[in-house]
């Protein structure tokens, strides 16, 4: 069994990948933790870890710094860091930091998976510029991508399209975007429904309240 730790410190968006990479990988165990210097005590703990998968924006130590730390201390363990930025600066610095892989928050989910996979298999993911996806065969679940996901913890923390554009840095029109395509790969009316869909599905926990 190939461990993977997850660092991102919105829990809602950890727990939700977390989630669709036990659903679409049953030879992975996946865990996750909310910052990079608790990453690094559970790496310290756990020799065994195969994969670590850092978000960019961290407190205290943020994703670059991470990728630079942990392949210090542990040389064998690949990295891949997780990015919501469109700019292409981020890919480079984090290659020259030393990832293996480089996720994009606008890829699928299907996409995350096989770049994880590539890399647990000692390969290196790059993503594509003009990637053609191809998702007929796919389920809906599978279309939604990253950002999508994210978006959609924060509907199950009751957030408004406007506070979800100023928590993520986007434009109320694209949240509401997000929310849309949320709706109709959950085959769901409105956003309560969306929820308790997500909730029933796995990709939220149950009876979540905002703080």
């Amino acid at each position: 069994m190939l461990k993977v730790l997850i660092v991102d410190d919105h829990p809602l968006y950890r727990e939700g990948m977390i989630s669709a990479l036990r659903t679409r990988m049953s030879d992975v165990e996946v865990q996750g933790t909310d910052s990079a210097e608790e990453g690094l005590q559970m790496l310290m703990r756990d020799p065994q870890i195969d994969l670590v998968v850092i978000d960019v924006r961290l407190p205290g130590m943020d994703g670059f710094a991470a990728l630079a730390l942990y392949g210090a201390r542990f040389p064998a363990v690949p990295r891949v860091l997780i990015s919501g930025s469109e700019d292409p600066a981020y890919l480079k610095r984090a290659f020259e930091c030393g990832a293996s892989g480089y996720i994009h928050k606008s890829m699928a989910v299907h996409e995350m998976v096989a770049a994880i996979g590539k890399v647990l298999e000692g390969g290196v993911s790059v993503p594509d510029a003009s990637p053609a996806r191809d998702t007929e065969a796919l389920d809906s679940l599978a279309r939604l991508t990253l950002r999508q996901l994210e978006v959609l913890s924060l509907l199950g923390e009751g957030y408004t399209n406007k506070e979800i554009a100023k928590a993520l840095e986007i434009s109320e029109r694209t949240a509401r975007a997000h929310v849309a395509a949320i709706l109709e790969a959950l085959d769901a009316d409105n956003r309560t429904q969306a929820v308790l869909s997500a909730q029933r599905r796995g990709l939220l926990p149950a009876a979540l309240e905002r703080a």
